[in-house]
């Protein structure tokens, strides 16, 4: 990823904590890229290590190009060849650190207001839809698409500029520490907590652990900044302790439950969903009971920032929900494409909101298997069939190897195997429903992205 940013060589030196081993400080640098085949004019690389790549093996090869200005390293063996062809190189201990650090820079010297997300679930969401909200009234800059690891947040973070008055920045994890690097360098003035369930256990072990790794979002908030945090999840008490200890604001948001924030009035239908606040309806193209709470927190956040209610219901007329996640599909029976991510938590969610808005209408449930689960994953399976037969699904339609435990669970509960229905090869799903849907189904199909189960929706629909 390339990111625009007029500079100089000294300067990144500076940002990023390393040291200029060769080459002219004063050198133009105009972009950042941790892409060597993206390095645009007077372009300067930051080699990353993946577990199937390191950045390094690279620069060899692009040290000859009349676009590279420089590169972050962590081997001062470059340093020979980069003096030859007139490149400057700057050392460090670790590559992906010092990008974090020049993001840390960057942000301090901003004016910006940075609002940080983090959550098991609707992280995205929540960030389009407050980002749009602020948009009406304010400049307002945000990390693009799902951006939000080690390498998303500092390239988002980078792209600030001074005219920007926020910045929504989401934040993802699937390993402790990362949350906590993420907001150091953001430094978020606000943040967000959307919720937290079993998600990532395989690296994280307990939803415990999980609490402890979202409430590390707090880590470079100053006393005093505020935290808006979903009192109607699991180890919400425990992260409100944890914030009030480092002396931040708290204020709770819920859809029912006692909290500081909640709707006058909510509903959910296949179009979209209201919710009243502050006396003003407002109403968004988002579906499912999770966009409510999502767009609750959104709505209340913007009104205490300065956003007025018109503006707000403005911005929701043609606010567009990131592909993949409940996406509403009409071909006489209804298709609910929830196909981009799965964790028990969000798939709970999604199983009660079909099962809200189908009324008498037969409702059909497509799940495939829910990822880094870690050791309790056939029981989080299992609970989810049972969750399906509880709340009166027709049928059910599961492929995967750990879905197979999701159709066990639900017979368990009291589907026969006629409705709870496990398939071997993930192609057979859509043969199948289509020789039975009528007009009026309602078919919900969700699996973690690793599954690809948007291959069954596409099927259904052409």
């Amino acid at each position: 990823m390339r990111v625009d940013f007029p500079t100089t060589v000294g300067a990144v030196a500076a940002m990023s904590g390393g040291t200029l081993i060769c080459g002219d400080p004063a050198r133009r640098v105009d972009g950042i890229s941790t892409d060597s085949r993206d390095l645009g004019a007077n372009g300067f690389f930051v080699p990353l290590k993946g577990e199937r790549f390191d950045g390094h093996d690279f620069i060899s090869g692009i040290l000859e190009e009349g676009n590279l200005a420089g590169f972050l390293t962590e081997r001062r063996d470059f340093a020979p060849a980069a003096e030859a062809a007139g490149k400057a190189a700057v050392l460090c201990a670790d590559t992906l650190a010092s990008y974090g650090l020049m993001a840390r820079a960057h942000r301090a010297a901003m004016k910006a207001k940075v609002i940080g997300i983090t959550g098991t679930s609707g992280k995205t969401t929540t960030k389009e839809i407050l980002a749009a909200l602020l948009a009406s009234r304010y400049r307002t800059h945000k990390n693009e698409k799902n951006y939000n690891n080690e390498i998303g947040v500092p390239h988002a973070i980078l792209g600030l500029r001074e005219e920007d008055e926020f910045s929504v920045i989401e934040m993802g994890m699937n390993h402790p520490g990362e949350i906590g690097r993420l907001s150091m360098a953001a430094a978020p003035d606000i943040a967000i907590i959307t919720n937290v369930g079993p998600g990532h256990l395989e690296f994280l072990g307990s939803v415990e652990n999980v609490a402890r790794a979202k409430a590390e979002i707090v880590s470079g908030m100053k006393p005093g900044s505020l935290l808006l945090m979903n009192s109607e999840t699991e180890c919400a008490d425990f992260i409100i302790k944890h914030a009030g200890e480092r002396g931040l604001e708290v204020l709770t948001f819920a859809l029912e439950g006692a909290a500081d924030i909640v709707p006058g009035s909510f509903s959910i239908d296949l179009e979209g969903a209201t919710l009243t606040y502050l006396g003003d309806e407002y109403r968004a193209p988002l579906y499912g009971l999770h966009n409510v709470s999502n767009l609750l927190v959104s709505v209340a956040l913007a009104r205490r920032l300065g956003v007025e209610a018109a503006g707000i219901r403005r911005a929701l007329e043609g606010f567009h929900s990131v592909g993949m996640r409940d996406e509403v599909i009409d071909r006489g029976f209804i298709i609910i494409n929830d196909t981009y991510n799965s964790n028990p938590l969000s798939c709970k969610s999604a199983l009660a909101s079909a099962a809200l808005v189908a009324g008498k209408a037969r409702k059909i449930a497509v799940l495939s298997d829910m990822r880094e689960l870690g050791a309790g994953a056939a029981r989080y399976h299992r609970e989810l069939g049972a969750r399906v037969a509880e709340e009166g699904f027709d049928m059910l339609c599961t492929w995967g190897g750990l879905a197979a435990e999701i159709s066990r669970g639900a017979r368990e509960a009291g589907m026969g195997p006629e409705r709870a229905v496990h398939f071997t090869r993930k192609e057979e799903i859509a043969g199948a429903l289509k020789k039975s849907l009528k007009k009026g189904d309602i078919v919900l199909v969700k699996g973690s992205r690793s599954m690809k189960m948007e291959e069954v929706v596409n099927s259904l629909v052409h």
